[in-house]
């Protein structure tokens, strides 16, 4: 079958990247034939720009210093951080230098079998340039296919008005098939009198031994707590420095912050998306504010504590909740001690049902 994969599939970001190969990785193994449906509107590779002129032109005087200050100190390290962010989109999901789509008005070239929608958070409302809701990942006829299938679909925070409502209620009607990611968002399409399956992220359909093919192996000395800090949020830095002194660990600590005056020896910038695994793998414990964090924790079986995110912990908490680990997420740094071990003989079962359940509901609906 020939299959497209419509999603976040050139966004900067670990996450997005990782979701978007396991998709590919896992339906090829199935023996299909499949590709990306290359659509990358300009608001979206706008947010990823290391420096933009109009950005730059539009702001105030004291943004217009911050900017120079950060291009000035880091602008090596972010552009860094980009080719090796390009070379993984290039290397393993096979995609050409510039996205084939860019215009919201186009229609595909070529048509599909099938194309899964998902996963990561299609149906966010873009606040970028005033975007909103883009028809293309609510399955427009942009995408000339015969079966149109959601996979773990995502909007992330839900904060929808009646209009919103409206749109996404009658736009649901163009899948033949929908699940979701999160809880929430099932609960809330029910409201609207849409019916969904929740599964599991495309990360976990892929086993361990899957990932480590394309994990490049730390040379680290000694136990270390790992940081994912993609939020940079006061609450989880809090708590990975009392984890740190508790445990008497060092942190080694992946994040987007441009900072070169934080102090930290183990600041980490532009890891590829090989070391990012190698050094979620190789560490004592797994201190994150991102999604996709904690699922590799899981996948991992590292002891980790999910903290800091806000009106966003919703997909986390979600994905804990699934399988038995709800106290994962930490509420207050104070709450260091509070958490025991996971046992994860208790909860690959757990984790293996649900798996299961998403590979099945994704070999029926295609």
């Amino acid at each position: 079958m020939k299959i497209g994969i419509l999603t976040y599939h050139r966004a900067e970001n670990y996450g997005a990247l990782l979701q978007a190969y396991a998709m590919m990785t896992y339906l090829r193994s199935l023996g299909h034939d499949v590709s990306f449906v290359d659509y990358w509107p300009k608001y979206h590779s706008d947010y990823f720009e290391v420096f933009s002129l109009k950005a730059f032109m539009r702001s105030s005087l004291k943004s217009k210093l911050a900017k120079l200050n950060r291009l000035l100190l880091m602008g090596h390290t972010l552009y860094q951080r980009k080719r090796t962010m390009q070379e993984f989109m290039s290397t393993q999901l096979g995609l050409p230098k510039h996205p084939i789509y860019t215009d919201r008005n186009l229609v595909t070239e070529e048509s599909y079998d099938a194309v899964i929608y998902g996963s990561d958070q299609i149906w966010r409302k873009q606040n970028m340039g005033g975007v909103g809701f883009d028809d293309w990942y609510f399955g427009s006829d942009n995408v000339r296919t015969e079966r149109k299938i959601v996979y773990a679909g995502s909007m992330g925070k839900i904060d929808t008005d009646a209009q919103d409502d409206s749109y996404i209620k009658t736009q649901m009607s163009n899948f033949d098939i929908i699940s979701v990611r999160e809880g929430d968002l099932q609960d809330y399409l029910a409201k609207l009198n849409v019916s969904s399956t929740q599964v599991v992220d495309p990360v976990f359909l892929l086993s361990k031994l899957d990932w480590d093919k394309i994990v490049i192996p730390q040379c680290h000395k000694g136990r270390y707590i790992l940081f994912y800090n993609l939020l940079n949020t006061q609450e989880s830095i809090l708590f990975a420095k009392q984890l740190s002194r508790q445990q008497g660990l060092p942190i080694y600590e992946i994040t987007k912050k441009t900072s070169v005056f934080s102090g930290k020896s183990h600041l980490i910038n532009n890891a590829s998306i090989g070391e990012f695994l190698g050094l979620l793998k190789d560490a004592e414990y797994v201190v994150s504010n991102s999604f996709h964090g904690v699922a590799f924790s899981i996948i991992y079986e590292k002891q980790f504590y999910a903290v800091g995110m806000g009106a966003k912990a919703n997909r986390v908490e979600s994905l804990l909740e699934s399988v038995c680990i709800a106290d994962r997420y930490i509420h207050s740094h104070q709450n260091v001690m509070s958490v025991s071990e996971i046992d994860y003989d208790k909860t690959k079962s757990i984790i293996k049902s649900i798996v299961d359940k998403s590979k099945d509901y994704l070999l029926k609906a295609l």
